[in-house]
């Protein structure tokens, strides 16, 4: 991991444009990302499309109305164009799966905005979204220096290097036999059921190799949501693997204040988000210390209604207070949920404030679908996880949290959902197992107590000193040299 003395007194603030993917799993943290960097004295642009703008703008603006360097810029995405109606300009606001494809082509055709936008107004550095290669082209060709924003941490990504290099998974002989991840620094088994493959449609191991090397042709460095302690090993490891230096950076949530910046975290648009936001919290308050399990399954799961039953009935039966965040695309939680629970949970439908949820006293658990920034964010929270993945790369966090972290226990899911296939699978963890491992993870004082001590490290990490402030510094410096050198 690269690390850096003080950056030299009188250089001109770095301009540094940073583009995500327009859905919120990769526009939040990129968002923090960006006030981070700010907040270190970089002049930061956050492109992002109109809906996401205004979804993520008021924090920025508050930043700049503190005096940072900061702005949003908002590209409109040529959904039209692409053969897209409706005016969706996020992933999570898609009516139906089926569209995606569509919405995939929609962001591709930003490239031209963006290269556009980097020629009328020149950046030293642009940290883009390793799904978006077209960000790093575009950069490339007016001679910009380009830096990987990787969405997920050091370990998946490790994992997934490994899987297509090596191909382990075709040497088994059902999806259920277990088999070594190679060349780890950890003994790492998984079964091809938990892949990423098996859970993308039309996913192409070939297709993922290439995109895998284009991106580590491309880019200056790897920008990784993440922090030493949680996964050192796997950050030296990537960047011997990759030849490229890795800035760990996280975790980003913890640049969020208290006070408006976390409680509408992701819904500063929304005139109601302060309401809900108030709602939940007062909720809490009404509970003893450590006595809630939140669940929250991310922005993109879509679970069938089945699936939705077995997990309220679960909950219900668990006898833990519970905070329950229901995707708005989803079927309702059938009505005897509620008086199953006695009074006991609180059903949240589409969004909630997670971030101030984990912080706060009353929570004392979350089962989540592993997803990067829920795993960071109750990381730096110090919040132990009942883990639950989805799809993609989700089941290798779940690997990480609960085999080698120990900050978690697997609620029992031994394969994913097809994505935009979910209802076609069925249940994969019945009421009696959700039940069992929130009462498990609740009452289990072996594993609050290491989760809170990994959320010590991650808050020491992001103080003056720590690893990841270090690492910021690192990567300024290194945008600075290469200006002075000319990239």
């Amino acid at each position: 991991m690269r690390q850096s003395a003080a950056s030299p007194a009188g250089d001109a603030p770095p301009r540094m444009y940073f583009i995500p993917f327009p859905t919120p799993g990769h526009a939040l943290p990129m968002s923090d990302l960006a006030r981070l960097f700010a907040s270190r004295g970089a002049d930061a642009t956050l492109v992002l499309t109109h809906n996401n703008a205004a979804r993520l703008g008021g924090p920025v603006a508050r930043a700049a109305a503190a005096g940072l360097r900061i702005r949003v810029h908002a590209l409109p995405l040529p959904a039209e164009a692409a053969g897209l109606t409706g005016g969706h300009e996020s992933a999570d606001d898609l009516p139906t799966r089926e569209d995606a494809g569509l919405f995939a082509v929609a962001v591709d055709l930003l490239a031209p905005l963006f290269a556009d936008l980097l020629r009328r107004h020149p950046a030293n550095a642009v940290v883009f979204d390793g799904v978006l290669p077209w960000a790093a082209t575009a950069a490339a060709e007016l001679g910009i220096p380009r830096y990987a924003f990787t969405g997920t941490g050091c370990f998946a990504l490790s994992v997934q290097r490994s899987l297509l290099l090596h191909t382990p998974q075709e040497r088994v002989a059902s999806p259920t036999e277990p088999f070594l991840v190679p060349g780890l620094p950890d003994a790492v088994r998984l079964t091809r059921s938990r892949l990423a493959e098996a859970t993308l449609p039309g996913a192409d191991s070939r297709e993922f190799l290439n995109r895998m090397f284009d991106i580590e042709r491309a880019t200056a460095g790897w920008v990784v949501n993440s922090f030493a302690d949680l996964e050192a090993r796997y950050m030296e490891h990537y960047e011997k693997d990759t030849g490229k230096p890795v800035f760990a950076v996280g975790p980003v949530c913890l640049v969020n204040s208290d006070g408006d910046d976390v409680r509408e975290r992701g819904r500063g648009g929304d005139t109601g988000a302060a309401a809900e936001a108030a709602r939940i919290l007062s909720w809490l308050d009404t509970k003893p210390a450590r006595s809630v399990v939140y669940v929250c399954f991310g922005s993109l799961t879509r679970f069938p209604r089945e699936q939705v039953t077995e997990l309220g009935m679960g909950l219900a039966d668990s006898g833990a207070n519970f905070v329950w965040v229901v995707g708005d695309k989803n079927d309702p939680p059938l009505p005897d949920v509620d008086a199953a629970a006695g009074g006991r949970g609180l059903v949240v439908r589409g969004w909630a404030p997670q971030v101030a949820v984990l912080r706060h006293a009353a929570v004392g658990a979350f089962v989540t679908h592993c997803g990067w920034g829920a795993v960071t964010e109750a990381a730096a929270a110090g919040v132990p996880v009942v883990t639950w993945p989805v799809f993609a790369e989700q089941f290798y966090n779940e690997a990480l949290v609960v085999g080698i972290a120990g900050t978690g226990v697997g609620a029992g899911a031994e394969r994913g959902y097809v994505w935009g296939g979910e209802e076609l699978g069925g249940v994969v963890v019945g009421r009696e197992k959700v039940a069992e491992r929130v009462r498990a993870a609740m009452a289990d004082e072996g594993l609050r107590r290491k989760a809170g001590e990994v959320g010590e490290s991650a808050r020491r990490a992001v103080e003056v000193g720590g690893s990841s402030y270090v690492a910021v510094g690192a990567l300024l410096n290194d945008v600075r040299r290469r200006r002075r050198h000319g990239g």
